[in-house]
This record gives C-alpha cells, structure tokens and sequence, in this order.
C-alpha cells in the first residue's frame, strides 16, 4: 500500500525501528471505512540470541497491546449497559458478592472503570503462574484490602480487567472473551483475549531493551517482563485488561467502529451511540498514584488534552484511546474520524512512550487533517 501523504510519518517510524527503538512494529490508519495506511518493519521474535529464528513483523503478526486491552473490556461492559443488564452506578458486590470484603462494599463498577477503586493488588502483577485459574484470582481479588480510600485515582494494571471481566462473567453468564465473541462481527474477532498453545507462536515477542528499573504503584515491572509476557502460560491466560493479542488493523477497526457512534463498516449497530458517548468522553481528570502522571479518563479510555502527549504535540482534546505497556498506542481522532494503531515490541518506560510515541502521533494525525 503506497504512503503517500504519510510519508513524513513513515520515515519517522522506519528511522526509530533502525535506530533500536524497537525490534519491530506496524501502523495502520484508517478513515470511515478506507484502510489508508498498513505498514510493518522489524523483526517479530528473534532479535535475542537466544531465540533460534528472526521472523519479520507482516501485516498479520499479532502483538502484545497489553493495556491497550482495555477499551474492549469497557465496551463488553458498554454493551451490557446499553441492554439494561448493569448499572455502573451500583456496588462492584451486587454483581460479585465475595468483592465487599475487606471494606469493598461501597466501591462501584463505575469507580473501577474510572480506576477510582482504590483496589491495587501488586502481588497478582507478578504472579502468572495464577492467572491462568480464573476463580484463584478472583479468590485473591474479593480477599485483599484497598490500597486507598475510596475514590483515589490509582491506575488498575491488571486489577481493571480482572474485576469487570468477572462483572461480565457474572452477568452473561460466560466469560469474557465467549461474550465479546457472540457481540463482535467477524471483522473484529481477532481481538483476542488467550490464544491456544498451538496459536501462540505466531504472536510477535515482546521486549524489555532498558538498562534500567521502572516501579509502577512501587511495583518492579522489568524484573522477568520478557520472560512472563512472552510465556506460553501468560499467552493462555485470561488477564482481560492486559493479555490481548491483535494486529494493527484490526485495533483500527475497532476504533474506527467507535468513532463511528458503535456502527461498523457494513452499517451493523453494535451499541447505541449514546451509551457509547458514557465511555469515550472526559469522566476522572487528575494526578494518578500509579503511573505518577496527570491523567484525562473516560471509562476504560485515556483521552487526550491540550500539552504534549503520546497521541500527538499540541491540542490532542478529541482522541480517545489507549497506551498499551511501553510499546503500544491507539487512539481515534474524532476531528478527523482517524482511527490510528502503532505497535511495537519493544519497552523502556514511560519517559520512552512520549519521546518515540508523540512526534509519530503528530505526524499522523497531522497527515490525516488534509484528506
């Protein structure tokens, strides 16, 4: 596919893969249905010597969008909204009973799609070899105690997707990823939330290529992070707002699906427009506990603001989307009806996310503006 007026943003994108920013990665750029952008560099596994091959990234390598899985959660919880089946405004243990212990019962669904539940359970971060029992998590979710009080912004790493899900769980009476299943059209269905053994290696590695210690919440994410990111028990488990495995094009979709109202392509309603709208504009604004940053939250969706961010330099007010780990960023435009996906596989940190992430987003973005 020719680049033509994203060429700027695409020498950009090459420059950073050779330079080592990243092993490998894609970006693709859609506008209300046309696919205008879908390039891929690098190398999906095999940039460590221990790896026995390097495979080049292609438009159809899946990669690891960590965070960025979590608008797909609060759209399962948007849909069951929209058919009247959950009402965010009520207790998290009206829907799971076992979560009011240690002083949960007041917390509500809506307070954690906000990351407002001040539930923070760091433990869980770093133990896959219980992710993939489903109940063991849960289990050890309804029997921990509130980092903060109620109400303190503090970004739920894991905590967001693992909650929700079970709201959904609960409510659909099926796990997540069979109801988002049953609700997304086949354009969509490579959303995926766990992979099966025998799927898992073509999924494109994921990277730590810093020297240096980055804490989340005083949690160490680098200690391990290839090794419990790219394990084939992490692929299995279901971790709703951090396991996703997609490509570029299909996250594309999906927010272009949003900015269109909940309307895909072929013109199918998924949700109405105006349960949608609840999600995708400004709820929580304010300093977060966890990241250590300045933060504009609709529920489940990270939206831009006026200063420098990874959705672009300036006046990034009407994107919405998500950062996934330190190596992913979608958004939708909705002043230009742009839905953007860049992925890579490689992470540092967050001072990396805005120094690779912001000038990339502006040059796309700005590339959109004249069509």
């Amino acid at each position: 596919m020719g680049t033509g007026m994203f060429s700027k943003a695409v020498t950009l994108f090459r420059r950073q893969c050779d330079r080592g920013a990243f092993p490998g990665g894609q970006v693709v750029v859609r506008v209300r249905g046309e696919e205008l952008l879908n390039i891929s560099v690098g190398v999906a596994r095999g940039y460590r010597e221990r790896e026995e091959e390097r495979i080049p990234v292609t438009n159809a390598t899946p990669f690891q969008v960590m965070s960025a899985s979590k608008p797909l959660v609060a759209f399962a919880v948007a849909v069951l909204e929209d058919r009247g089946l959950v009402d965010v405004e009520r207790r998290v243990c009206d829907y799971i009973p076992g979560f009011a212990r240690e002083g949960k019962g007041e917390i509500t669904v809506l307070e954690v799609l906000t990351h407002r539940s001040g539930v923070i359970v760091p433990h869980l971060w770093d133990s896959p070899d219980l992710w993939p029992d489903w109940d063991r998590v849960q289990e050890e979710i309804c029997n921990s105690s509130p980092r903060y009080r109620r109400g303190t912004l503090a970004y739920h790493a894991y905590e967001f997707g693992w909650i929700l899900g079970e709201v959904v769980r609960q409510v659909a009476g099926q796990p997540l990823d069979r109801f988002l299943k049953d609700v997304l059209p086949e354009s969509l269905q490579s959303l995926c939330l766990r992979r099966d053994e025998n799927d898992q290696t073509v999924v494109a590695h994921s990277y730590w290529l810093s020297q240096k210690r980055v804490k989340l919440g005083g949690q160490d994410v680098t200690t391990g992070f290839e090794e419990k990111n790219n394990s084939c028990q992490t692929l299995a488990s279901l971790v709703p707002g951090a396991s996703m495995t997609t490509t570029a094009s299909t996250l594309a979709q999906f927010y272009e699906m949003l900015l269109a109202g909940g309307t895909t392509s072929d013109g199918s309603r998924l949700i109405r427009s105006e349960t949608l709208e609840r999600y995708l504009t400004a709820n929580v604004t304010g300093f977060d506990r966890t990241l250590r940053s300045y933060l504009v939250l609709g529920r489940g969706f990270q939206l831009g603001w006026l200063w420098p961010h990874p959705y672009g330099w300036w006046d990034s007010r009407a994107c919405v989307g998500h950062g996934g780990g330190f190596c992913v960023v979608v958004f939708g435009d909705r002043r230009t009806d742009a839905a953007i996906a860049i992925l890579t596989n490689g992470n540092r940190g967050l001072w990396d996310v805005a120094r690779r992430f912001t000038p990339l987003s502006s040059a796309l973005r700005r590339a959109a503006r004249i069509l």
